[in-house]
């Protein structure tokens, strides 16, 4: 073979070589690609998936937030659902979502969220992957399993009279009712019910306390004699004329801030009448025996400022306030949900407003210090949580003149409340959390006091315009205070 011949065979053979190298890298770069293709739709879906997955938890939780009817619920969820997912950056198509309310004991207890979807595919195709399917579920539910001791400190003055105290029993009583089932342990959750008026009634058992100054009832009879002529007669009659009255206009009076008309009278014409002299017959003797009874009701005054703003120093007494009535007693921090709801139904309207009395017997009731002994002391071991829910109706019609309560400047009552918040909020040892509702209360600065008082707490302030605003409210309480959380 020559030279020449054998160079034409080796170039020939070179290209059969290269057309089998390239035969060899055609077929693995399919291969190669749809790796690399599954590599790079995985992690785009991935990153869908924690869209979807957001998305049914936010969902989820919206709808166990929500205080309403079921259609409410599932409606809130899916608008949830939906401006999560248009927010985020995802390619997810044939998107489902099923929303379901969970009831449990005849109440709403959680939400639940079952979410699926298509991603479809880029560079997997050249393996046949179209799409890649993914798909959630998402609960969230409340339960109870940190300690909790809730405080509600209510209103319960002339101007709740009515419709207001019959609104106020039904949204404090759901309040126990929703809250009690969450308990896994019915010991770890503690009611006290603190009604307020121009004073708070802490119960006559309480008068021999340590803490408390409080006289003896007594009754004190007294005779006092005087000498008095009894008319015999009359002489010297004749007719008089009287002269026409014209109309009074009525006035307006005041029933614990709230106004209504009163007096006044209608226009009277003239007429005569009869006048005489009286006769008198001789003086004698006229004795008349009169009793004086103190009765201590259970009523609490205030200690001089500054200790009516604090909780401590019980050194100094609390004074109890005699021949006084001051409504419904308190009752102290009770695992007893019936005992607290019968509490609540026996709230009875008494006396004008004076919230800080009603404010610092609830912070004193959640403390575990004297006067009151039935909370629990937090520690790194026990996290008990503590709520203080504080409703009004109105302004500070009453302000203190120690020990009583029967001044009328509500702008000193106004700036106790605030340095009572202040100082709850100061309370670390305790660490109580307040939610604040106004109840159909047009002042403004009242208002401003309650959010306050709140927000310095970490907790929120409701506006209760009417009966269905405040039953939301304490529902929506309820909700914050049932450690709402995702399960699933």
């Amino acid at each position: 073979m020559g030279r020449q011949k054998l160079s034409t065979l080796t170039r020939r053979f070179a290209r059969d070589r290269r057309g089998h190298v390239a035969m060899i890298f055609a077929l693995s770069s399919v291969g190669l690609i749809g790796v690399t293709g599954l590599a790079v739709d995985y992690a785009r879906g991935s990153q869908a998936k924690s869209s979807l997955f957001f998305a049914a938890d936010a969902a989820a939780l919206a709808g166990a937030r929500l205080v309403g009817t079921e259609a409410e619920r599932e409606e809130a969820a899916k608008q949830v659902f939906e401006a999560n997912l248009s927010q985020s950056e995802n390619d997810l198509t044939k998107i489902s979502m099923k929303p379901e309310n969970i009831v449990k004991d005849g109440r709403n207890y959680g939400f639940r969220v079952t979410a699926s979807a298509d991603i479809p595919t880029t560079m997997s195709r050249i393996l046949g992957f179209q799409e890649l399917g993914v798909s959630t579920l998402a609960e969230a539910i409340g339960v109870l399993t940190t300690p909790t001791e809730v405080v509600l400190a209510l209103d319960t003055t002339f101007s709740m009279t009515g419709w207001k105290v019959a609104t106020l029993k039904d949204a404090a009583t759901k309040l126990i009712d929703d809250l009690k089932p969450l308990a896994l342990d019915p010991d770890k959750l503690k009611f006290g019910i603190v009604p307020f008026g121009q004073y708070v009634n802490i119960g006559v058992s309480n008068r021999n306390q340590p803490w408390m100054n409080v006289p003896p009832d007594s009754s004190t009879t007294t005779t006092s004699c005087a000498m008095q002529q009894k008319v015999i007669g009359n002489t010297n009659c004749k007719q008089v004329w009287v002269p026409p009255q014209p109309a009074k206009p009525p006035g307006t009076c005041y029933n614990d801030g709230v106004p209504f008309t009163c007096g006044g009278s209608a226009a009277k014409a003239g007429y005569f009448e009869n006048k005489c002299d009286a006769v008198y017959g001789p003086p004698t003797q006229v004795c008349k025996t009169t009793t004086a009874t103190l009765k201590w009701n259970g009523c609490a005054g205030s200690r001089n400022y500054p200790l009516d703003t604090q909780d401590g120093s019980y050194g100094t007494r609390i004074p109890g306030l005699m021949n006084i009535n001051c409504g419904t007693e308190i009752l102290d921090l009770t695992t007893d949900a019936t005992l607290a709801k019968a509490r609540i139904q026996a709230l009875t309207p008494n006396g004008e407003t004076y919230i800080p009395g009603g404010l610092i017997w609830a912070w004193r009731m959640l403390s575990p210090q004297a006067p009151l002994s039935n909370a629990a002391t937090r520690t790194s071991a026990n996290p008990v949580r503590k709520f203080l829910i504080l409703m009004t109706d109105g302004l500070n019609t009453k302000s203190p003149n120690y020990p009583t309560h029967n001044g009328s400047n509500g702008a000193i009552s106004n700036q106790l409340v605030k340095e009572i918040c202040k100082n709850i909020s100061k309370d670390t040892a305790n660490a109580i959390t307040i939610y604040s509702v106004a109840f159909d209360v047009s002042d403004v600065p009242t208002k401003d006091l309650l959010k306050t008082c709140a927000l310095d707490t970490g907790g929120q302030f409701f506006d209760a315009k009417n009966a269905a605003d405040f039953l939301a409210a304490f529902s929506k309480i309820g909700m914050n205070i049932g450690e709402l959380r995702l399960t699933k």
